[in-house]
């Protein structure tokens, strides 16, 4: 268990550093201090170690939303929790950057299923308009979400905001979506 714990640390270091493209099974085994046979051991292939670090990495992610099933706290923890592993979406960011399909990378998608559940909820409660699909509204959070947080350095030199003022901007870029959210629902989330 320590040897594969190594291997997918090591990995999501290197590939989200460097896409997975640039990196070898041989660069993730010496990263870990490790034969590069226990990859193949442990993974089978390169492909099957990038599922389970995305795979790892969405789950951790999941794992830190709220446990309520409220929308509002649903979006706000997505951000902070894909705030908090940045090892994840960058790594996202860049098998995507190399044309890989999403469903061949990873096998699942536990935050963004919490979140459009909670929206579900929230709509057969008459909490969310019957006209927002909630897919596409979990889809926009998500994408708001990632999307800050991949361009965020651009996006603060845009708005005039310097890096120091980042913590600041994201609660307020939270409470605005918040808000937003709110709205959907007519204010009563």
């Amino acid at each position: 268990m320590a040897v594969r714990t190594a291997l997918l640390d090591s990995a999501a270091t290197l590939f989200a550093a460097q896409g997975p493209a640039a990196v070898s099974v041989r660069d993730v085994a010496a990263h870990a201090g490790v034969n590069h046979g226990l990859v193949h051991r442990h993974f089978g292939s390169k492909q099957a170690l990038v599922t389970a670090v995305l795979d790892r990495g969405a789950r951790e992610i999941a794992a830190a939303l709220p446990a309520s099933g409220a929308e509002v706290a649903a979006l706000g923890g997505l951000f902070t929790a894909a705030a908090s592993n940045d090892t994840h979406w960058r790594l996202l960011a860049r098998t995507l950057l190399d044309r890989k399909r999403p469903r061949q990378l990873q096998s699942e998608f536990p935050a963004v299923r919490r979140l459009l559940e909670a929206l579900a909820g929230a709509q057969r409660r008459g909490d969310l308009a019957a006209e927002f699909d909630p897919r596409l509204v979990a889809g926009a959070a998500a994408a708001m979400s990632l999307g800050w947080l991949l361009f965020e350095p651009f996006l603060l030199a845009a708005i005039g905001h310097r890096e120091r003022d980042r913590e600041r901007v994201r609660a307020d870029l939270l409470r605005t979506a918040m808000a937003m959210l709110s709205r959907l629902s007519g204010g009563s989330t």
